[in-house]
């Protein structure tokens, strides 16, 4: 196609320009639907630049006219620190009374802030985001009922009400959850993870299960009668491998009753039959002959309509390096190819991105531009003209700003900037040689994905997993290589597992049993049944390689011996917490928290326990905080160690003396210490926090290496081979010298293991 053809506007009498409200410097609109009784809502939306509440109105496609039905600045209190509810993002939907439930969503800074820094300041009390909030409003008298925030600090981005009005639906930006809202009870489910992160479409079937798809093109779905989530192993496939977004962007119902699903960036466009989860790939929404598109541009697809005759309508990025969007359409189901219906550049108002569109009962096409030099405005285009020029064969005038630009070539692409951070002060990944993502949601089904266990043994990583079994995943260290999972014990799940040796392991299983493993050989060597009148839930530690200290749910201890499988109660001990760890300090002695920041040393041969004159570090006033988490002897003979409350500590080697090194952030516990470098690293956080892994070394001191996260958005990522992921809730470390390789484990469903080679602990 030619510079001409590509510069042709739509024809400004079949148009008509709508001015969307900005006069506090609102950019875009990130909601736009249409109501089961034909009107039509908005949400007005700041995004980046200024710290703006969203507004909602309601919009009368006859006319353009619009009328406000709430102003979020007004109805709901935020500290002029905090980051404000900037968005109403893919979440409107419709109640059977006719009122609309939505979440709020965040991208623009606290007032004090330079740029937009959610994620800096997720666990900040004070300027983070406090949490969206889940909204009903009446359109008719304007009534705002807000439910509260179901999820705290987490960013809401996408809802949908099931086809059982008392459930909503929506999806987590940050941490990738999927959740459901109780609208009669509050109650919050949260379904895990389904995504890396900022995933927000979300469709139903004629069935009424959901579907979504994650930040790198997974595709799964919610059944609400089974009530779990399915990962339907059906991807969205890039032609440029990992480089870029494979998000679900778009989606459509067709009259056969499939699902017509397209992605950011590529634009690939898919039909997924529901009953039989066929997939036909329809190829990719470019104007031909640019299939598949190259190089990658900023969205390529913008808003996804159909008219009667199920004709896809969309917006459409093709001009290179120009970030120019135009209409396209494509009759799909009637064999046709993509065509281009011309720019969207009302009066030269050139539209740099489309966030929705939708069709009124006169067949006009309801076109939002959003986030560019012009912005918001609706364009609404009687396209059934533009099909009856385009059938005779008429061509129409061309409108570009310059006409001197016919004659030009394409500038070259330019990378998107998908909030491209250049300063490296605000870069929250760890770093380091090389980073390589193993993603293993891709090579098991999510429920098992998440790691219990981890170790490297002759350039193997082995992860034991699962919640229906005992499943070893392994392959090789640093390449993409990976073996069929392997199921190792199919009557019970593991529960807590310790290394014994290089490729012995051993496991702690829901059925009350203890297995010895040989990972490397992928078998268990051997199956010790516990006792069934206690049940026991953790390895608190290995004693030596012939005896463990197991714990139970109310903190007792005891031995067992791997040889002959006894369990010997340990008298006198308890753990102070179910998350205490317990250090052994030699073949007898264990050195574990007692009550609130006090600690002592119990001998496992004599059963007995002697308070030590030190205590563990705590914030002032709260020392009931000060159990121990996590810990390790370093080669002097001191002990690092750390608590509930994130306060890292040494302990002298003759255990007189402490040296408190503070604490990595407002909340969390250290736990998971390992060797590393002949110093130590551990994890930072539990389950409800971002994790980080942190660097312990007497030269440098108590260091955050950062967030095990490979989110492209920054000048150092976003050229590295590497699959997507960002793990939150670590669970596990696991470290070889042979290759200074650092693996980090997700705790979470959709799991996965983020290698570093050659980990970078000094910035200076």
């Amino acid at each position: 196609m030619n510079n001409r053809e590509l510069l042709k506007g739509i024809p400004a009498e079949h148009t008509r320009f709508i001015k969307l409200a900005n006069d506090k410097g609102h950019n875009s609109v990130w909601d736009f639907v249409r109501a089961p009784d034909g009107r039509f809502y908005l949400s007005i939306c700041g995004e980046d630049e200024q710290p703006l509440s969203a507004l909602l109105y309601e919009y009368y496609p006859k006319t353009g006219g619009t009328r406000l039905i709430f102003d979020l600045e007004k109805v709901w209190i935020v500290s002029p620190a905090e980051m404000p509810p900037s968005k109403i993002h893919t979440s409107i939907d419709f109640l059977p009374d006719g009122k609309l439930i939505m979440t709020t969503h965040n991208t623009a800074p606290a007032p004090g802030h330079k740029r937009w820094l959610y994620e800096q300041h997720y666990e900040h009390p004070w300027e983070g985001f406090p949490g969206s909030i889940v909204i009903i409003a009446d359109p008719d008298t304007n009534d705002v009922n807000i439910r509260g925030i179901p999820v705290p600090r987490e960013s809401l981005y996408g809802g949908v009400l099931g086809d059982n009005p008392d459930y909503y639906y929506f999806l987590g930006y940050m941490r990738g959850h999927f959740y459901r809202l109780d609208l009669r009870t509050n109650e919050v489910k949260d379904y895990g993870k389904v995504s890396e992160f900022s995933s927000c479409r979300l469709i139903k079937d004629d069935a009424g299960r959901i579907y979504g798809g994650s930040y790198t093109g997974s595709l799964w779905r919610l059944d609400p009668v089974k009530d779990e989530i399915e990962d339907l192993k059906i991807y969205f496939e890039s032609p440029h491998g990992t480089k870029y977004r494979r998000q679900f962007i778009y989606g459509l119902k067709s009259p056969r009753g499939t699902l017509f699903l397209t992605d950011n960036v590529d634009g690939e466009l898919i039909e997924l039959h529901p009953e039989t989860l066929e997939v036909i790939r329809h190829g990719y929404i470019h104007l031909r002959p640019e299939q598949p598109r190259n190089p990658v541009v900023g969205y390529a697809v913008g808003g996804f309509a159909a008219d009667d005759n199920f004709v896809l309508y969309y917006g459409l990025e093709t001009f290179h390096g120009n970030d120019i969007m135009r209409l396209a359409r494509w009759d799909i189901l009637g064999g046709g190819e993509p065509e281009n219906l011309g720019l969207i550049a009302p009066d030269g108002k050139q539209s740099h991105y489309v966030c929705e569109m939708l069709f009124d009962d006169d067949g006009w096409l309801h076109i939002v531009d959003v986030c560019g030099e012009y912005s918001p405005y609706i364009l609404a285009v009687d396209v059934g003209k533009l099909a009856q020029i385009q059938e005779s064969g008429s061509e129409w005038e061309l409108q570009p700003e310059n006409p001197a630009a016919l004659d030009s070539k394409p500038d070259p692409a330019v990378e998107p900037n998908m909030h491209m951070n250049e300063n490296s002060q605000y870069f929250m990944h760890m770093e380091a040689g090389k980073i390589r993502t193993l993603p293993l949601h891709r090579h098991i089904g999510w429920k098992n994905s998440s790691v219990k266990h981890m170790s490297l043994s002759e350039g193997t990583i082995q992860c034991i997993s699962g919640t229906d079994a005992v499943y070893l995943l392994a392959g090789d260290d640093f390449s993409d290589h990976w073996d069929q999972p392997v199921v190792l014990y199919g009557q019970g799940c593991p529960r807590s597992c310790i290394q014994l040796h290089p490729g012995g392991t051993a496991i702690l299983t829901s059925d009350n049993s203890l297995l010895v493993a040989d990972l490397n050989h992928a078998s268990i060597d051997k199956i010790i049944r516990l006792p069934m009148e206690q049940t026991w839930d953790r390895i608190v530690c290995r004693q030596d390689e012939a005896a463990l200290v197991i714990s139970d749910a109310d903190g007792r201890l005891a031995v067992i011996r791997i040889a002959d499988g006894s369990v010997s109660l340990l008298q006198g001990v308890r753990l102070a917490a179910t998350d205490a760890h317990v250090i052994p300090l030699d073949e007898a002695l264990l050195l574990l928290s007692g009550e609130n920041d006090r600690l002592i040393v119990y001998d496992t041969a004599h059963m007995k326990s002697d308070p030590l004159e030190i205590a563990a570090p705590s914030i002032r006033g709260r020392a009931f905080q000060a159990v121990v988490t996590g810990g390790i002897v370093m080669g002097d003979g001191s002990v690092a160690a750390g608590t509930r409350d994130g306060l890292f500590f040494l302990i002298s080697a003759d255990l007189s003396s402490t040296t408190s090194f503070g604490r990595l952030y407002s909340a969390g516990g250290l736990r998971d210490f390992i060797s590393f470098r002949n110093d130590i690293v551990g994890i930072y956080g539990d389950e409800r926090d971002a994790g980080h892994v942190f660097y312990f070394s007497p030269q440098r001191g108590f260091v955050d290496l950062g967030r095990p996260r490979v989110i492209k958005d920054n000048s150092r990522l976003v050229h590295i081979d590497s699959e997507w992921a960002s793990i939150h809730h670590i669970a596990c470390l696991a470290y070889s010298t042979e290759n200074d390789l650092l693996c980090v484990a997700s705790a979470e469903r959709y799991g996965c293991v983020i290698r570093y080679r050659n980990v970078v602990t000094d910035w200076s």
